[in-house]
């Protein structure tokens, strides 16, 4: 059964026009400036008639021919049955909305969870993994400020932000961030983060994405932070959203 936000949610996210590409930050260089969009005010979430910038998609697929143990739960036609383009993250300090998959056209590789690829051991898997051909472009999946952005060995080119609430995301194994990407840097929803690529431990080209709850500590690239589930989660139902579909 669908669940529903209710009124108390107090963060404000907007569904904001994504700039134009700019010239990308290749690995290694974390150098550049750009302007950034503050975090608006709570009193209640809303969003901007600017949608289809950055639009969810309306139903996410796994992806064919994919066979990993932790594959979510799909109907008959390979489409994943706990789906919901904008879901409530229930923080410690209360909730936050946020995009499920924050890349458009994209289907799943890997769901969340224990996950055994052929022979090897089962290992926890904290996130999802996300693909698109070609290689998408990744969005911010809430507002939020930037906590890290550069390079880590087991996550290759990725960004941590805090959305408030005790409420993080992680993208993973970007090919690029964008000249604005950096530490301290306050975003909205929908702010083009970079694109989808294969650094750091991985064997194709795809995004990780993680939700996390709890409290930051700062220079362990988010180590301690609770891996969530992002099926888990209820769904944040807008009206807006419904119209744009018709």
């Amino acid at each position: 059964m669908i669940k529903k936000l209710t009124a108390a949610v107090a963060l404000t996210i907007f569904l904001s026009a994504c700039a134009s590409n700019k010239a990308p930050i290749r690995q290694g260089s974390l150098s550049g400036s750009g302007s950034i969009a503050p975090i608006p005010d709570a009193s209640g979430p809303r969003i901007d008639a600017n949608v289809q910038r950055l639009y969810p998609n309306r139903k996410l697929f796994v992806c064919d021919g994919t066979r990993v143990s932790n594959k979510p739960p799909t109907d008959g036609n390979n489409e994943v049955v706990k789906y919901s383009r904008l879901i409530v993250v229930d923080g410690p300090g209360g909730n936050v909305p946020l995009v499920m998959a924050p890349a458009n056209n994209a289907c799943v590789t890997s769901g969340f969870g224990m996950r055994k690829l052929g022979n090897d051991p089962a290992r926890m898997h904290n996130g999802i993994d996300i693909f698109s051909r070609p290689a998408s472009r990744v969005f911010s999946g809430g507002s939020g400020t930037i906590l890290e952005a550069g390079m880590n060995s087991g996550y290759g080119l990725s960004v941590l932000i805090d959305h408030g609430y005790g409420v993080y995301t992680r993208y993973a194994h970007l090919d690029y961030i964008e000249d604005d990407i950096k530490v301290g840097a306050r975003l909205v929803y929908g702010h083009p983060i970079g694109r989808m690529g294969r650094s750091g431990q991985v064997t194709g080209i795809h995004l990780h994405y993680e939700i996390l709850t709890g409290t930051y500590k700062a220079g362990v690239w988010g180590r301690g932070l609770k891996p969530r589930d992002p099926f888990s989660f209820p769904e944040w139902v807008d009206p807006r959203l419904a119209m744009l579909d018709q």
